[in-house]
């Protein structure tokens, strides 16, 4: 068994233990459960929340009807060292307490890494006596995780006065140990045209709203084992709502944007975390437990763009509270 999903699985495995009050029991542990592995999972979510919904636009200029871009684009998200710990208040938890008695302690996220091995105990009553479990936290995936890179394709084109039509996709992805594909579409409005003197009308303003959906995979098998299903399954919605502003030069133009972030990740700890034979029943409990979290934030967009005939670079910074740099490469007719 993988050491750092050991605590999860076994403060579900206790909730099979017979018990005076089993279903109460089992229903603390669940709420426990639910709690660490929310906010043990919650800075990733948040982190891949705020790289997938860039890199969505160049300028705020939209197409003209059935013209259209076809782009690479790839980002760069910055991990926040802070996001590495959180509190782990016993006092929030129903059947959790540390060994040394300590009532908090700061324990590591997915990001993060135990400086020396914190051990929590579980309390559970069998036959009327109390026989507290010793349980080692999890770490992180990997303490040396700073940054997160994403690429993929997308196009747009002009489908009707000062509107065009924006798809993304990455196929999957295998590198590492990572697994990850995404797909997602998005509309683009240019609501300076709305403007009865358009021309004069200093720059390009219009609205925009891109949906995008990832499928993540962290692979935590020790070497030597062979299940390929074992590990961090992540299903991320997010949603992009911004206003854009660009300048109107022949090549090199600038652009802004302030986007509202939303995201909805649900993950599942998969694997072959065997339980005992007395346990049997509940391995399909195991191998299902799964979190949700949501998550929201701003985001400021600040950015350039060269034209040479017929392709397009282009360069922003993303101000937010996982910064983010992107950057794209396209074809234009």
């Amino acid at each position: 068994m993988n050491r750092t999903f050991t605590f999860i699985i076994f403060l579900i495995a206790l909730a099979t233990y017979a018990q005076n009050n089993v279903n109460e029991f089992a229903e603390n542990t669940i709420e426990d459960v639910t709690r660490f592995g929310k906010a043990y999972a919650n800075p990733a979510a948040k982190g891949v929340m705020y790289n997938l919904n860039n890199g969505w636009y160049n300028s705020a200029k939209v197409k003209d009807v059935l013209s259209f871009e076809i782009s690479v684009v790839g980002n760069v998200t910055f991990i926040k060292r802070d996001e590495s710990k959180f509190t782990l208040n016993t006092l929030n938890y129903n059947n959790v307490r540390f060994e040394d008695g300590s009532k908090s302690k700061e324990v590591p996220t997915i990001f993060g890494e135990n400086e020396a091995d914190i051990v929590a105990l579980i309390d559970y009553n069998l036959n009327g006596e109390n026989e507290p479990i010793a349980i080692e936290l999890p770490n992180g995936i990997d303490d040396n995780v700073d940054y997160a890179p994403n690429v993929f394709l997308q196009a747009s084109i002009g489908v009707f006065k000062a509107t065009e039509v924006k798809v993304r996709f990455a196929p999957k992805i295998v590198y590492g140990r990572v697994e990850k594909q995404l797909y997602g579409f998005g509309l683009q409005h240019e609501f300076s045209k709305w403007f009865s003197k358009e021309e004069a009308f200093p720059v390009y303003m219009s609205a925009l709203v891109g949906y995008t959906k990832f499928n993540g995979f962290y692979d935590v098998k020790e070497s030597g084992e062979q299940d390929e299903n074992q590990g961090i399954d992540t299903r991320i919605n997010t949603w992009n709502f911004a206003v854009i502003g660009s300048t109107k030069f022949e090549k090199l133009n600038f652009y802004a944007g302030l986007a509202y972030l939303t995201a909805k990740a649900d993950t599942k700890f998969d694997g072959v975390y065997q339980l005992e034979e007395e346990y049997e029943a509940f391995q399909d409990l195991v191998n299902n437990f799964s979190v949700e979290n949501n998550n929201s934030g701003i985001s400021g967009t600040l950015g350039a763009n060269y034209k040479l005939p017929n392709i397009v670079f282009n360069l922003s910074y993303n101000i937010q509270e996982f910064s983010n740099v992107t950057f794209g490469v396209g074809y234009f007719l």
